[in-house]
């Protein structure tokens, strides 16, 4: 199947959006999706789970792609399930990281163990810029831990020491009157729009670039279909961001896949969609078109 760029020829009305792909080494079909997207220009953006091998192994390849069709490649800082890079002692028991149950009532309540936590972000940063040979372009993170108290302000220390405020970070605050209006797992987004409010304040203190509008959580359950539900994300009835952000989890499945991740199907689902030909409809008839972080930010024809 040829996939054409999605608003190829086609006058801009309106914005442009980062839409970034999340899980980049977590398997090689996962990895795969992602680099025939980023190729396509379906995606402009993918953040990397560097504590996995696969990432040693596609980091590469995925710096030649994101080279010649201009998407941004970031740290998708993983805190949760999988096998550590720093073999912490309380953080995890034998170097696997905590369920993001455990991980969240203990940031709440404030008693992570802030070393262990800060020698993993290092960790996890390195493993990035060995393979991957440059800075990454932003920062993320898995299940979004990068928000958590005690997390976020280990990760902004960490950030502005090694790169100042030349690197972007994500944002997963929206204001509560369009998540309202998009009924998309508002409550999840809610949740995750109060929980980001601290790691937001202090991202702007620092000066470090972001977001201002977050969107893309659903129930995974695929009850209704993701086209329908990404339309929804689409939606900007009664406000313009300025830098909009979907964040997505495509991918083909695999063995691998299976074992580190119960979202297979729904991976499946969100690659089908964005290869697709409503896709290209769907961003059209938003007047959005896909770009990465720097260009999203600037003004367009539609006179953001």
């Amino acid at each position: 199947m040829v996939i054409e760029n999605p608003l190829a020829g086609k006058a801009e009305r309106i914005s442009r959006l980062v839409l970034c792909a999340d899980d980049y080494g977590m398997s090689p079909g996962v990895c795969d999706a992602i680099d025939v997207l980023a190729g396509k220009g379906r995606i402009s953006a993918t953040s990397a789970m560097t504590l996995f091998p696969e990432w040693r192994q596609r980091a590469q390849g995925l710096a030649a792609i994101a080279a010649a069709h201009g998407v941004d490649v970031g740290v998708h800082l993983t805190l949760t399930d999988h096998e550590s890079l720093s073999a912490p002692r309380r953080l995890g028991a034998g170097g696997v990281l905590p369920p993001l149950s455990a991980l969240l009532r203990d940031a709440q309540l404030r008693r992570l163990p802030a070393a262990e936590v800060a020698a993993e972000i290092k960790a996890q940063f390195d493993a990035f810029e060995d393979a991957f040979g440059a800075p990454p372009a932003f920062v993320d993170g898995h299940q979004h831990v990068h928000v958590f108290p005690v997390v976020r302000r280990l990760l902004v220390e960490e950030i502005a020491r090694r790169y100042g405020r030349s690197c972007w970070v994500r944002s997963t605050v929206e204001p509560f009157a369009p998540i309202l209006r998009r009924g998309v797992a508002a409550f999840k987004a809610a949740v995750l729009s109060v929980l980001g409010m601290g790691f937001a304040r202090m991202a702007d203190a620092a000066g470090f670039r972001r977001n201002d509008s977050f969107r893309g959580a659903y129930d995974l359950s695929l009850r209704e279909p993701y086209g329908k539900l990404f339309a929804g994300f689409l939606d900007d009835a009664g406000g313009q961001p300025r830098t909009p952000l979907i964040f997505c989890h495509p991918g083909h499945v695999d063995a691998l896949l299976s074992a580190r991740s119960t979202l297979a199907e729904a991976r499946a689902a969100e690659y089908a969609y964005f290869t697709s030909a409503e896709f290209d409809d769907d961003c059209a008839r938003a007047g959005y078109r896909i770009a990465a972080f720097g260009a999203a930010n600037e003004k367009t024809g539609g006179g953001k």
